[in-house]
Formats: C-alpha cells, sequence, structure tokens
C-alpha cells in the first residue's frame, strides 16, 4: 500500500509540471506491468506527451548506407566485426541514397536520417549528404548518425546542411562496444559547440540493464540538453556478443518511455520509440523511424525488406495510436531557442 502511494505521489507532481527525482524515476523503472501503477504510469507520460507535443506524431526517415563489417564491434550490432554476421561490404550509391530520400519525403517523413558504420568514410558521407540536401526540399532537416567526429567534422556537417545528429551514449558504453564512453561524450560537445542539435535514447535496452543504469542515463540525456530522448529495445541479432541475453518486450519497453518522458519534462520537442510499436506510443512517445538500407538490426542489405518499416506503415502506427500526422519537418531537429 505504501509503495502506491509514493508512485501516485510521483505521479501526481509530475502532472503539476514536476519531474522525478534519480531515486523516484527508480521506483518508476520498477513498477509492476500487471499493476495499476503501469497503466497510471502510462497515463501521466501519455497525458503530457498529447499536451506538449499538440497530439502530432513524428515520422522520420532513416537511410543507411553501407553493409560492412565494423572495427567497433558493438556486442549488440549485425555489422559487428567479430560477429560475423556481415561477411561483405555493401553501399549505397549516391543516386541511389537521393531516390530513397525523395521517396520517403515524398510519403510524408518529417526529416531524414543518413546512417553509417563508424568506419564509413567521412568525405564520402559528406558528399552523399551534400546531393541529398540538394534534391530534398529545404524544410525537410537532415540528421547525421554516423561514428564519432571531431569539431573541424562537426562544423562541415553544419555547412552542408545538417541541423542535427543523433549520437547517444549507449548503455553500458566502452564495455558492450569498442567505444570510450568520453568519445561519444567529446562528439556530442562537438555537435553542440557549432549548433548542432543532439538528439539521443536510451539504448540498446536488454534484460539485464539495471534501473538504476538506465536512469543515470536518463538524467544525463536531460542535463545535456538533448532535444529528444526515449528508448530502443536490444534486437537479439543472431550471432552478436550479446544476443543470448535475449530482449525486452514491448510492454517493458512502454514502461521505460514513459519514464523517461516524465525525467525529459517539457525540454524536449519529441519522445522517441524503436522499433514503432503502439505500446510506447501510449506510453509518451510520438516519433518514430521507418528505415531503409543497411541496418545494424537486421541482417539484409536492406532493411526495408525485413524488420524495417515504411513511411506508410509508420503513418498507420500513429493513427493507431490516435495522433494526427505532423505536416513539415520535426522540431526535434533544430536546437532549442
Amino acid at each position: 500500500m505504501e509503495k502506491r502511494i509514493i508512485i501516485r505521489d510521483i505521479l501526481n507532481k509530475c502532472l503539476d509540471g514536476g519531474i522525478p527525482t534519480r531515486e523516484e524515476a527508480i521506483a518508476l523503472v520498477q513498477v509492476e506491468l500487471d499493476s495499476e501503477e503501469f497503466y497510471s504510469l502510462c497515463y501521466v507520460a501519455n497525458k503530457l506527451s498529447r499536451e506538449h507535443f499538440g497530439n502530432k506524431g513524428d515520422v522520420v526517415a532513416q537511410i543507411g548506407l553501407d553493409y560492412a563489417p565494423c572495427s567497433r564491434n558493438c556486442g549488440f550490432c549485425s555489422f559487428g566485426r567479430d560477429a560475423g554476421v556481415v561477411k561483405e561490404r555493401l553501399e549505397w550509391d549516391t543516386d541511389t541514397v537521393v531516390k530513397a530520400a525523395l521517396a520517403m519525403v515524398e510519403a510524408g517523413a518529417n526529416g531524414i536520417y543518413l546512417m553509417t558504420t563508424a568506419d564509413y568514410p567521412f568525405k564520402k558521407f559528406i558528399a552523399i549528404a551534400a546531393a541529398v540536401r540538394e534534391a530534398v526540399q529545404d524544410d525537410i532537416p537532415l540528421i547525421a548518425n554516423i561514428g564519432d567526429f571531431n569539431y573541424e567534422q562537426a562544423q562541415k556537417l553544419k555547412e552542408v546542411g545538417f541541423s542535427a545528429v543523433y549520437h547517444a551514449l549507449r548503455l553500458r558504453e566502452g564495455t558492450d562496444t569498442g567505444i570510450p564512453r568520453t568519445k561519444r561524450e567529446e562528439t556530442i560537445a562537438n555537435a553542440r559547440a557549432v549548433g548542432l542539435a543532439v538528439q539521443v535514447c536510451l539504448e540498446p535496452v536488454g534484460p539485464e540493464h539495471t534501473p538504476e543504469e538506465m536512469v543515470e542515463q536518463m538524467f544525463w540525456a536531460r542535463e545535456i540538453g538533448a532535444t529528444f530522448n526515449g528508448a530502443m529495445k536490444r534486437t537479439a541479432v543472431p550471432g552478436t556478443r550479446l544476443a543470448g541475453l535475449g530482449e525486452i518486450s514491448f510492454r517493458e519497453l512502454a514502461r521505460l518511455i514513459a519514464v523517461t518522458r516524465l525525467v525529459m519534462g517539457d525540454r524536449a520537442t519529441a519522445h522517441c520509440t524503436h522499433e514503432p510499436n503502439l505500446p510506447a506510443l501510449m506510453a509518451g512517445a510520438n516519433l518514430i523511424w521507418a528505415e531503409a538500407g543497411p541496418n545494424p538490426r537486421d541482417v539484409l542489405p536492406d532493411t526495408a525488406a525485413g524488420r524495417g518499416q515504411s513511411v506508410r506503415k509508420c503513418q498507420e502506427i500513429l493513427f493507431e495510436a490516435g495522433y494526427d500526422l505532423r505536416q513539415g519537418a520535426t522540431p526535434s531537429a533544430y536546437p532549442a531557442g
């Protein structure tokens, strides 16, 4: 009974414009999935998002550029070199990327993400990005999802037409990945220094992650001024180092989406979930990804033929969740203020 009173008090505080403390967030992350508290948590996060985002849902499009073994060897990624899942190197050429971007914008995407492995040549990425920027209408933002970069490269991203980067500090960075936490943080600082918006996510969540480490990541995102946060559950890609640990359910993901939304408060201009799913959209998320090209959660050279969802399918999912489709750019691609 005491726990129920505490949870209710936390939720009432959030409804009144407050945010949970770290201790309170840890309690929220552990509410039982079949309990009244769980559905109350989802209700509050959903209500706050609908009001704050004007009931607008975003579909952003992500296009992978290369299908290749990657030296960073992240334990959850199909491209990890030692996993042996991806043995060949394939790349989408400029024309293919441009055509995919135009098709996804025509279908109603609110932004275009260009994604590469960490080993992809930066100059080649900039050249393709420039072609996409020239082809795609100016009011559709470009967001970079690439490996780490220095200050000068951040400036180049800005000059070529990017308004934001997706660069999450992954759970157990430096242990489950081949990238030091400090390197990810340096890259984020470089992006912010040149005026690029920074988007992050609590990811990739597996059954082994503790409430304490997940909540710490939630508050880190708030403190660095991310334009959105959210949560992504890990996909157990066969052959990858962490596949044997399994996956969380979409209900568990919805719980994390709700808590992350409460921690972020109204600072965020969107709240994401991946992969697209209804439970998370009923728990505070309003942004989902359509995908094409190579993808670290898939084993196919083009995820559109596998796990990836089309813009149209994502729009249908948002409709089923009761969201109105946003027309034009997602606001999460631009720095606050």
